[in-house]
């Protein structure tokens, strides 16, 4: 995983270290992802969601006192019954770096490192959503179940693999339809539609019972 420089984390840590006697809140954003994390722990479930939740905090967690807009926590938070980590990652991309906010005591040094694990936060979104929709895939009934029932999928996965380093993913979703995310969080509905036309299709497929005489 990218991160600005050896000397900026031994910077953060002396700052962490010489701050830890004087306690603050805990950061919103990573208590709200923290607290998705505990709901998975307590029902056993794993998978790409899941996923998701663990590298996100992992990547918040190194950006120091970074936070969201009180607008998006509550869209992050309160609003989304899905999955808190899904919202997040949906608004990085949509939103990139306006999403965060850093406050205003942060300055010089701290500011500008912060800022700069912010962008390569940001730059990270496009590895991390690749990285999801291939948990999806290998999950799927069939290697077309997603190409079938998400028939935008296979485009948007062939825009952002292949996508320059010069464009961000911010400005390829400019324009283009943001339901591919409700698309891609509906997988599970996906999949019971895969598994019926799959059980359909083999049992059209199989030979009819000999008549009785």
């Amino acid at each position: 995983m990218k991160r600005t420089t050896l000397f900026a984390l031994l910077y953060f840590s002396i700052v962490n270290l010489s701050s830890a006697s004087n306690p603050r809140e805990e950061r919103q954003i990573v208590k709200c992802l923290a607290q998705e994390e505990r709901r998975f722990h307590q029902k056993k479930q794993t998978g790409p969601v899941y996923d998701l939740n663990q590298r996100l905090i992992a990547e918040l967690v190194q950006i120091p006192r970074v936070e969201v807009t009180p607008e998006d926590y509550r869209a992050i938070c309160a609003q989304e019954k899905f999955s808190e980590s899904w919202k997040l990652l949906e608004l990085s991309i949509r939103k990139g770096k306006g999403l965060f906010l850093i406050p205003e005591d942060v300055s010089g040094m701290q500011k500008s490192m912060s800022e700069g694990m912010i962008e390569e936060y940001v730059d990270a979104t496009r590895e991390i959503l690749l990285v999801f929709i291939s948990q999806i895939q290998t999950l799927a009934p069939s290697a077309t179940c997603l190409k079938e029932e998400i028939p935008v999928l296979d485009q948007f996965f062939t825009e952002i693999k292949y996508l320059q380093e010069d464009v961000s993913m911010r400005q390829l979703f400019e324009g283009k339809d943001i339901k591919i995310f409700d698309h891609l969080k509906n997988y599970p509905l996906a999949f019971e539609k895969c598994r019926a036309r799959l059980k359909k299709k083999a049992k059209s497929a199989s030979p009819a019972a000999p008549k009785k005489s």
